[in-house]
């Protein structure tokens, strides 16, 4: 999902739409049953829920068919780009997850199964072809789809990904080792040498410096 997107979704969960998205995370309904829950006309949902669909929250599903004469209703369903909104389950799940992982294991034994899950997250993502330039692009767009925002800048003979945002903020802020788990990642797709210089100072940001066209082992800060 690209960033345009994702903010698009969140100023949708307030008001009217917010509370369409809700209702349907409830299960399926259709466009007479969720005027009936709202207080609204038909016209009026329809309105809503073409904006909803348009932008990836909600999604037409299957006919109900009617028990009279009248013709089946769509029945309407949250999308899971729109369910995911709702979800702030991630970064409790992932903080416990990495502390019985630093129970169990060294903090390098740690950053090396990271790495791992890196690579394994870049499987569906092959290295994007032509230049390196091309291919850090490529990586930089695959980290705005996972929600983050990111811009790429030339210093040099380099290329960095700066972050303007982290989708890992509140877990990274717990543990900072799971920055290799990304480095490694953004390490697979460009097919190059990339070093992580995320700055941790208050809000976490990321920065990934691209600095050759060969591959080479990447490095994490711990």
């Amino acid at each position: 999902m690209t960033d345009i997107n994702r903010r698009a979704i969140t100023a949708q969960i307030k008001g009217t739409r917010g509370r369409i998205l809700s209702l349907l995370r409830e299960g399926d309904w259709t466009v007479d049953d969720l005027a009936g829950q709202l207080g609204l006309t038909d016209n009026a949902v329809r309105f809503h829920l073409d904006a909803l669909e348009r932008i990836g929250t909600v999604e037409k599903g299957d006919l109900r068919r009617s028990t009279g004469a009248g013709q089946p209703a769509v029945l309407y369903s949250l999308s899971q780009a729109g369910e995911d909104e709702f979800s702030r389950a991630y970064a409790p799940v992932l903080i416990a997850f990495l502390e019985e992982l630093h129970e169990r294991m060294s903090t390098a034994q740690v950053i090396a199964f990271l790495k791992r899950i890196g690579r394994r997250l870049a499987a569906n993502s092959p290295p994007s072809p032509g230049s390196l330039a091309a291919r850090v692009n490529g990586a930089a767009q695959l980290l705005n789809s996972l929600g983050g925002v990111t811009t790429v800048e030339k210093r040099g003979g380099s290329y960095h990904i700066v972050g303007r945002a982290c989708p890992l903020s509140r877990a990274v802020e717990a543990d900072h080792c799971l920055c290799a788990a990304v480095t490694s990642l953004v390490s697979e797709v460009v097919g190059a040498n990339v070093t992580e210089r995320c700055d941790r100072s208050e809000r976490p940001r990321c920065c990934f410096e691209i600095s050759s066209d060969h591959r080479v082992r990447t490095t994490a800060h711990g």
